[in-house]
């Protein structure tokens, strides 16, 4: 079986989406990430970016163990062994016969090549290798999971997998497909309900709290255009900068935080109306608003490179600002016109900046043919 799922990228509402209860819009991108399961004696995964080859692995105690692999590389598996693990707890749950596999995954399409080299662009690569190995895992064993079932299972191996950090907003693109307004998980309320140990499958079949994934119509004009810094960033170390700023500055941390709720909830008011005008104001304002937040907290958020991007993109008439925690990677400009988009993607080529071919992809997590 041949499992796929796609990348994704942060449209409005980056960073206040880690407070309960604030809305974002996301996309899913095209640059998808590649997990093959087949029948095997033992169960292994082979990571091909990474030149890890069948690491061999055990279940145990609701666990996948690693053994014959240093520990680079098992904390490099450490996602998708995550994944398998959860997988295989949950068709316990429902009483399913489990049988050894092999697990090989590509995330090549989700990274760029430059001067032979691939670079990866902040496309979510990590959260599409546990959604894919979820949904591949699941299939594997006749269990026809439903989207929820693999975005809440996905959420839980990836959530703690990463030291309880991050929204899941990326798991949600790679699972759900398409351009969507999201609201997180509640933390506390899955953190209770796992370590109490509670069943998964019980845990997966509750409404979770504030949890919202709603799909959006996309309009055929709307032009989403994508450029890269070309220097990476790290995503997890920056939340914990900002869970830090949160506990010494819990004021001017909600202050900022909301400045950035509400440009999104703006943004996503004018979407619903197709006020196109509106849309991009609030766009723009939601650039300025992360620009200010990471100047009160320290936070490289706004890199001079996504500054650039943004500033070229509006002066084409277009709303440029970074996408995701910042720091580097990608960044977008939005528009409503071709002519723009073009004018757009040349600036962008003059000032070193490196567009990418990207389309949203509203499929979500699928097996191929």
């Amino acid at each position: 079986m041949h499992y796929s799922a796609p990348g994704k990228l942060f449209i409005s509402g980056e960073w206040s989406i880690l407070e309960v209860g604030n809305i974002g819009m996301v996309a899913a991108v095209n640059n998808r990430v590649h997990v093959d399961i087949e029948k095997s004696d033992r169960i292994s995964v082979t990571a091909e970016d990474f030149d890890i080859r069948d690491a061999k692995a055990k279940f145990e105690n609701g666990k996948i163990v690693f053994f014959d692999i240093d520990d680079k590389k098992k904390d490099i598996l450490k996602l998708p062994g995550e994944a398998v693990s959860v997988s295989l707890r949950y068709l316990e749950d429902h009483q399913i016969p489990l049988r050894p596999f092999k697990i090989t995954t590509s995330s090549r399409e989700a990274q760029v090549d430059v001067n032979g080299e691939m670079k990866k662009v902040g496309f979510g690569s990590s959260a599409a290798v546990v959604v894919a190995t979820v949904a591949a895992v699941l299939d594997f064993h006749g269990y026809a999971a439903k989207k929820d079932e693999i975005y809440k299972l996905s959420t839980i191996a990836h959530y703690f997998a990463q030291g309880k950090v991050g929204s899941a907003f990326d798991v949600a693109a790679s699972t759900y497909g398409g351009l969507f307004v999201y609201s997180r998980f509640d933390p506390d309320w899955l953190t209770k309900k796992m370590e109490a140990g509670e069943k998964l499958s019980d845990i997966i079949k509750e409404k979770w709290p504030s949890f919202i994934a709603e799909e959006l119509a996309i309009p055929d004009n709307f032009r989403l255009l994508v450029a890269w810094t070309k220097e990476s960033a790290s995503t997890v170390n920056m939340v914990k900068q900002m869970n830090e700023f949160k506990k010494a500055e819990p004021e001017k941390y909600s202050k900022f935080m909301g400045d950035v709720a509400n440009c999104a909830r703006s943004a996503i008011k004018a979407w619903k109306d197709n006020d196109q005008d509106a849309y991009l104001i609030a766009l723009q304002n939601n650039r300025e608003a992360l620009a200010r937040l990471g100047k009160e907290t320290g936070l490289p958020i706004e890199t001079n490179d996504l500054r650039l991007l943004a500033e070229v993109a509006n002066e084409c008439g277009a709303a440029g600002k970074l996408s995701g925690a910042g720091g580097g990677d990608c960044g977008i400009a939005v528009c409503f016109d071709e002519e723009t988009a073009r004018n757009v993607i040349e600036k962008w080529k003059e000032t070193d900046l490196y567009p990418l071919d990207v389309t949203i992809d509203k499929q979500g997590v699928r097996r191929e043919d």
